[in-house]
């Protein structure tokens, strides 16, 4: 995305993806030997393409579609629930930009909270909401 260029922190980690991935697996290797760079590097890093994969897969086949997009994508509460807010597919796909993919207050989205937090203490900012139309469309 180009929009993406005009950050450094993000160019330095487009160029040097592997130093950073290397060093976190080695710093839990020295830190807590072979069990703590399996759960924590090795696991974990499994788990996450799964989730991943689950989503892009799972979320276009099971759930309901509130919204009327052309992709297939669907909404699961229980795909949202395993994977942070992920499971609210198709309301990402109706609204791309929002931080939000949990629209309605009982579409949990544990990655959001996350999120509106650093903003709170101003790690993240600019925090697009789903428009007001949305919750009328739902």
């Amino acid at each position: 995305i180009k929009e993406f260029s005009t950050y450094p922190e993000l160019r330095f980690l487009t160029r040097f993806e592997f130093p950073g991935v290397i060093a976190f697996a080695v710093s839990l290797l020295l830190e807590g030997g072979l069990p703590r760079n399996s759960w924590g590097y090795v696991v974990s890093t499994v788990l996450l393409w799964h989730g991943t994969f689950c989503i892009n897969s799972l979320a276009h086949l099971m759930g309901r579609r509130p919204y009327p997009t052309q992709d297939g994508s669907r909404n699961s509460m229980f795909l949202a629930l395993i994977t942070m807010g992920e499971g609210w597919h198709n309301n990402h796909h109706h609204y791309q930009y929002s931080a939000r993919q949990g629209f309605l207050w009982w579409e949990i989205d544990m990655s959001y909270y996350i999120i509106k937090l650093l903003s709170f203490a101003g790690i993240v900012w600019d925090l697009k909401p789903p428009p007001g139309r949305v919750y009328k469309d739902a």
